[in-house]
């Protein structure tokens, strides 16, 4: 990552307030912003949720590749309803927007109790292009490789 660009605010989580990092960095041709965890998860709450699931969509980007407000506002929405489908099943650890995409990861305790609700969800949606993609990842490396990158 090539610069902390600051530090945000707190949400609940089993082992209790989390804070979290915004970062930016700069790719081939476009930024792209890194909300992560400040620190990873206990070990005991990481082996609790051993795959990660990863929600990606596309958007109509502005011409540095980041979303439009009405993208924006739509990311709000769609996080909100991820959350509440995961709920005490999954958290919610980091996501990466830039180039015209938005990549959201979960790590989960058992990916197939969701996959009902998720697809009953992204159904009720006027038509969006989304991937789902899952994991094994019990030592959470997704989001260690991005805080080891944080100078």
């Amino acid at each position: 990552m090539a610069a902390l660009v600051s530090a945000a605010a707190a949400n609940e989580y089993p082992e209790g307030k989390q804070k979290w990092l915004v970062l930016e960095r700069q790719g081939a041709r476009f930024p792209e912003i890194v909300t992560v965890l400040a620190t990873l998860p206990a070990p005991e709450v990481r082996a609790k949720f051993p795959v990660l699931l990863q929600v990606s969509w596309g958007y109509a980007p502005l011409a540095n590749g980041l979303p439009t407000e009405e993208e924006i506002v739509r990311g709000r929405d769609l996080y909100a309803n991820l959350d509440r489908i995961f709920g005490q099943g999954g958290i919610y650890a980091m996501s990466r927007t830039g180039a015209g995409g938005r990549t959201m990861y979960y790590y989960v305790a058992n990916s197939g109790s969701n996959a009902e609700a998720l697809r009953q969800y992204f159904d009720s949606l006027s038509p969006i292009s989304v991937k789902v993609t899952k994991h094994s990842d019990p030592e959470w490396n997704s989001v260690r490789e991005v805080l080891n990158g944080v100078n």
